[in-house]
């Protein structure tokens, strides 16, 4: 039996004009999952995600993140769990692409020996190491989002989360956060992608979580979903309308 890596209980969570954003959402995540979180915008996607590491936090439920108590252990669920959101250009901070890397090492004041192996690990394994003096500002869509994923890799994460990682990026971008994805997951951490456009990951996943008005209104294996997508709105893959069902959209 795979180990539960995060635990939701009955989660809520009203914004500030009264808003209900999440509505009593239960579920777990078992390590090494690949899931996908569909829905379309406004289903709460974002803000169900928010949680996972504690940028927002409940007005009722728990989430524990390998057992323990998201709101009264910040600092480990955030070592834990690692978000990559939509927009890369908001988590780049660094003048050097190898400073971005270092940064969240730097603050949790590692050693500079050890940062530096580690930066240079990361980045050689993303192909981002012959860039490292360059200012991020220059880096391509699918290269500042690599970057981003490499600021949360040297961190150790188990879980790796994303907001919409495809947003954006032209089909080479594309290909490379999906390559580098697929890879994580298949080192062994788990993940977790919110997206309204599940084409180009869906043949990837384990399990796929459908989202509506704050609500979990489907949660299964993709293929026994796949044909329900259109009616949350969330377009259904053409290898599926054409009858050859889930295809690599990598070939």
């Amino acid at each position: 039996m795979q180990k539960l890596i995060i635990d939701i209980n009955a989660l809520c969570h009203t914004f500030s004009d009264g808003y209900l954003g999440i509505k009593n959402v239960s579920l777990s995540i078992s390590k090494g999952e690949f899931v996908i979180l569909a829905g379309k915008n406004g289903s709460g996607k974002t803000t169900f995600l928010r949680h996972l590491n504690g940028l927002l936090l409940p007005d009722s439920g728990v989430i524990f993140v390998n057992g323990h108590d998201v709101s009264k252990h910040l600092i480990q669920t955030r070592k834990t769990v690692g978000m990559v959101f939509q927009d890369a250009d908001t988590q780049i901070v660094g003048d050097t692409v190898f400073d971005e890397a270092a940064f969240g090492l730097e603050n949790l004041k590692v050693k500079r020996s050890k940062i530096n192996e580690k930066v240079t690990q990361v980045l050689e394994d993303l192909n981002l190491f012959h860039l490292k003096n360059r200012s991020p500002s220059t880096l391509s869509g699918g290269e500042k989002r690599k970057l981003a994923i490499a600021g949360i890799l040297v961190m150790n994460p188990e879980v790796i989360v994303f907001d919409e990682p495809f947003s954006n990026l032209d089909y080479p971008g594309t290909i490379q956060v999906l390559s580098t994805i697929i890879n994580l997951n298949r080192s062994g951490h788990t993940i977790i992608i919110a997206t309204h456009d599940v084409e180009t990951i869906i043949s990837e996943a384990t399990r796929i979580i459908i989202m509506e008005e704050g609500l979990v209104k489907e949660d299964g294996k993709p293929d026994s979903l796949i044909k329900y997508l259109e009616s949350y709105g969330i377009k259904e893959p053409c290898s599926s309308k054409l009858g050859l069902g889930l295809q690599p959209w990598l070939t």
